[in-house]
């Protein structure tokens, strides 16, 4: 051995598997060498019964405590059921030596392939530099494959994909079969972050006929040729998280996972945050790195620590992290998110979602909303009209204090890196969340570059989408598409959306073409973006794409930093079913107390909506409505807003009660021209339309309009 050290000859000094011949030497016969090595997290993905665990153990030369299965229940159910973790170390290509590293040690995260454990996939994915995506060669993508290539985009920036289990397809048919799949999986990628030009490797990890594996000794040099360098920051502040406690008799507990940020030494103070005051006063022991004792992991250094004082019964999985670095318990946050495509339900506010923080996951309550566009005054609401008049605060909430500085771009977070659609998504993200400004209330989350769609005044659904050419919108109506649209105004005083010609968009040349003021924030603040990209000009211009927000109301706190990843999910819609159950994704900006929401200021346009009933027989301009009010209802509240009759455009106030049947009067500047008979009684249902704000999480009774 040492001969053969000496000369730079590749050898191991372990167990002789198949393929030893790739490996260097492991541990303190690495150390012996005096060579410098970097860990790399490899994430193994795919459906179930993919081979995922197979091709683990074909390559496998270290294995950690949690691996391969060797959990009771994996073994008796014959699937994964958690994250299972073992490595192998290889001779470092041309770059990595240019930066100082001779050996890259390929930490493998076996990811289980069951729909039901997408979550443990999720939380397990933030640790990876690399995705490989396993599938079956003769069934092509499954379900779960897919929903593992969205967790990919998301949250790594390399992904390699490896078809299994070819030694099924016959040998002189192989080489052009795979050939065929790598171009139809090439058109798949193709509407990903990644691109259609992917590596590809084809292996089979464990022939039926139990020869050697095949085409693992190319895995690991496309592996090689393929992985970037990762950038380890070995000074920030320290955060370890673990998936795996286990006691060992007169030593203490030990804790397996991941170094996210830092660095650490034996006898280094942590604490764990889960355990209260328990979790204090703590002191690291030892350290092991696959079995071998070290005196230092960095950033993204897979390690066991033993910790004394601890009960492995009260430890599953959470955080480690320094003595001097504070993480927040979170009940409620905001979030900056984006909604996924690949999501084809409603994503509603009130609703309820699977909510990954970090390496936990627990329900929400979601409550969406977007910034409010001033470009729709003043026939709206607007960010002028939150003054400190209307009882707005400036403010940054106490409960967010600081919040910017801790949930910055380079702030710790329970990801070491962020994925490809991430990545291409946060370049437009605020790192901070500004709760001196107003926000309008969204009653679903919008997908951007999506088509802008609303119910106009005259009750027809407006649809604008991009067009097939440049410069163009296409406008629908009802869903039959009128015509192409190359300029579009909005005139504030009226809330009228008219395109080139000052043609309305609606039924007729008569259409007044209004956006209610129910929908026009949100309106115009999407469509200002869409038609941005399109380039379509008339509307006040745009940079980026628009933001979509988050306030998520926690079922039990979730001990999490600030600027952390998080993903959405519904893990209760069918296991069997084609469609992907992640919805959005986004980063937290700011903590919440979810019994003190007045600091937020949400802005729900809300309408009431009655008829004309008959022109007073004394005052031509003064109407008699209905139906708008029950009869009991407190008009003192309403007595001097506006009301707006839906035909004209035309606005007047309302002066109060009429009668005891719950008719109210609305005085106009002009008297109206509708039609009615001899006596004044309005002919048809003439519909009136009061629309005032209310802030979502202020509970008094005050209207403002």
């Amino acid at each position: 051995l040492k001969a053969a050290r000496s000369s730079q000859v590749l050898v191991y000094s372990g167990p002789l598997p198949q393929t030893s011949a790739r490996f260097w030497p492991m541990g303190d016969e690495k150390a012996k060498c005096g060579r410098k090595a970097v860990s790399v997290n490899i994430g193994i993905l795919g459906h179930i019964d993919s081979g995922k665990t197979s091709l683990c153990r074909s390559l496998s030369t270290v294995t950690s405590t949690a691996s391969l299965d060797k959990h009771p229940q994996s073994q008796e159910r014959g699937i994964t059921l958690d994250l299972g973790f073992s490595s192998f170390s290889t001779e470092a290509p041309d770059n990595f030596k240019e930066e100082g590293y001779d050996t890259i040690q390929f930490c493998l995260v076996d990811c289980p392939g069951h729909a039901s454990l997408i979550r443990t996939v999720i939380g397990g994915a933030q640790i990876i530099d690399l995705c490989a995506l396993v599938i079956d060669a003769n069934k092509g993508i499954q379900t779960q494959t897919a929903e593992c290539l969205v967790v990919a985009e998301i949250l790594a920036n390399q992904l390699v994909i490896i078809l299994n289990k070819i030694d099924m397809i016959p040998e002189a048919k192989r080489e052009k079969t795979l050939k065929s799949i790598q171009k139809k999986l090439g058109a798949t990628f193709a509407a990903t972050k990644f691109g259609a030009n992917l590596p590809f490797a084809c292996v089979s990890a464990n022939p039926q006929d139990g020869s050697p594996a095949i085409g693992v000794e190319k895995l690991i040099e496309l592996l090689k040729s393929k992985v970037d360098l990762p950038k380890r920051e070995p000074s920030g502040p320290f955060m370890f998280s673990y998936d795996h406690a286990f006691p060992i008799k007169g030593q203490g507990t030990v804790l397996t996972g991941t170094v996210l940020s830092g660095a650490v030494k034996p006898q280094q103070a942590i604490v764990l945050p889960a355990l209260g005051e328990a979790g204090k006063g703590k002191k690291v022991r030892s350290l092991q790195m696959f079995k071998q004792p070290v005196q230092e992991a960095i950033q993204g250094d897979r390690i066991a620590m033993c910790v004394a004082g601890l009960d492995a019964k009260d430890l599953e999985r959470g955080i480690v992290i320094g003595e001097k670095f504070p993480v927040p318990t979170l009940d409620a946050c905001i979030c900056v998110v984006h909604r996924l495509s690949y999501f084809k339900q409603g994503v509603a506010t009130k609703a309820k979602f699977h909510v990954t923080l970090g390496h936990q996951t627990v329900m929400a309550t979601a409550h969406f909303f977007c910034p409010l566009d001033s470009s729709a005054a003043p026939s709206s609401t607007s960010s002028s009209a939150l003054s400190p008049a209307d009882g707005a605060t400036a403010a940054i909430a106490p409960s967010a204090k600081g919040a910017g500085k801790a949930s910055g771009a380079g702030g710790v977070t329970l990801a070491m890196g962020c994925g490809a659609l991430v990545a291409d998504r946060q370049k437009n993200w605020p790192t901070s969340f500004d709760f001196s400004k107003g926000y309008c209330h969204l009653d679903e989350l919008f997908l951007n570059g999506a088509p802008v769609e609303y119910e106009n005044s005259d009750g027809d659904i407006v649809t604008l989408s991009p067009g097939l050419e440049p410069e163009r919108l296409d406008f629908s109506l009802n869903g039959e598409k009128r015509s192409e649209v190359t300029e579009l105004k909005f005139d504030t005083s009226s809330g009228r959306l008219s395109m080139q010609g000052g043609a309305p968009l609606g039924s007729t040349i008569d259409s007044r073409g209004v956006v209610p003021l129910k929908e026009r924030d949100r309106v115009i603040y999407l469509l200002r973006f869409l038609a941005e990209s399109c380039q379509v000009p008339g509307l006040p211009p745009v940079e980026g794409e628009p933001l979509g927000y988050v306030l998520l109301i926690l079922e039990r706190p979730v001990i999490c930093p600030l600027g952390s990843l998080i993903i959405a999910s519904k893990l209760d819609f069918d296991i069997h079913s084609p469609n992907c159950r992640m919805a959005f994704f986004g980063r937290i900006l700011s903590p919440m107390d979810p019994k003190d929401l007045k600091s937020l200021r949400i802005v729900k346009m809300k309408s009431k909506t009655g008829y004309l009933d008959r022109f007073d027989k004394q005052d031509s301009c003064l109407m008699i409505c209905r139906d708008m009010f029950k009869v009991d209802t407190d008009m003192s509240l309403f007595t001097g807003l506006k009301v707006v009759h839906e035909q004209s455009g035309a606005q007047g106030i309302l002066e109060g009660t009429f009668g005891q049947e719950g008719k109210f009067k609305v005085r106009f500047k002009q008297e109206l021209k509708v039609k009615a008979d001899a006596k004044g009684h309005i002919k048809g249902n003439d519909r009136i339309t009061l629309y005032f704000k209310k802030y979502n999480f202020e509970q008094s009774r005050r209207i403002i309009q």
